[in-house]
């Protein structure tokens, strides 16, 4: 019978190997598996979009370009509202190369409405519409996302406002930020209507309320 004996330093470096595979295999498991599996969860479980809700679009003046999609679950701002597409609008804001002025491209590939800055009525939105930022200093555009319509009369939205304004960056720098807000779900949001993939549905329209044109 042969013994064999094995250094203290030799089991020691293998049982440590062993150890960090072990520890690699189970960060690696997290990383592509339990990760996206617990934001994919927690994304379905995220809650209601809610009126007055502002997003604020900063363009990096080193890129002079962003691109904002509006939609259902999948677009850069999410409305988790059925009738809603992805990328049921897209903004594309582009800076001047020397001036802090942008224009704004809007496109529409869902059904849609516009109010141009100056104007206070909503016109139906199809393709493409440009926006100067000067419009939009100390007035707004606003957009409905039409989850439904019937005979020509819209009856479920998702209305945004855009506006912009100036601000003064910590370095002294005059720069400019639009203001993305949430105006209103129409006619209301059923909140007890949210289903496996986290979309909720409208409710329904109450007795005397009527769409603002």
């Amino acid at each position: 019978m042969i013994l064999l004996i094995i250094p203290f330093a030799l089991n020691f470096a293998v049982t440590t190997a062993g150890v960090l595979a072990l520890v690699g295999l189970v960060v690696l498991f997290y990383v592509l598996i339990v990760r996206p599996a617990m934001l994919i969860r927690a994304d379905r479980e995220a809650p209601p979009p809610e009126e007055g809700s502002v997003r604020e679009i900063i363009v990096d003046p080193s890129l002079r370009a962003l691109k904002l999609s509006i939609g259902q679950i999948d677009s850069d701002l999410k409305t988790r509202m059925n009738g809603i597409r992805e990328d049921h609008i897209v903004f594309r804001f582009t800076k001047d190369r020397e001036l802090e002025d942008y224009e704004i491209q809007i496109n529409a590939t869902g059904a849609a409405q516009i109010r141009v800055p100056h104007s206070k009525k909503m016109e139906n939105f199809v393709g493409m519409e440009r926006l100067h930022s000067s419009e939009l200093i100390g007035d707004s555009a606003g957009f409905r996302l039409v989850a439904s319509a019937r005979e020509g009369r819209v009856n479920q939205y998702v209305e945004f406002e855009l506006t912009a304004k100036y601000f003064i960056t910590r370095a002294g720098d005059e720069r400019m930020k639009f203001l993305l807000t949430l105006k209103k779900i129409f006619p209301s949001l059923d909140k007890n209507s949210r289903n496996k993939k986290g979309i909720y549905t409208f409710g329904r329209v109450k007795l005397g309320q009527q769409v603002e044109e």
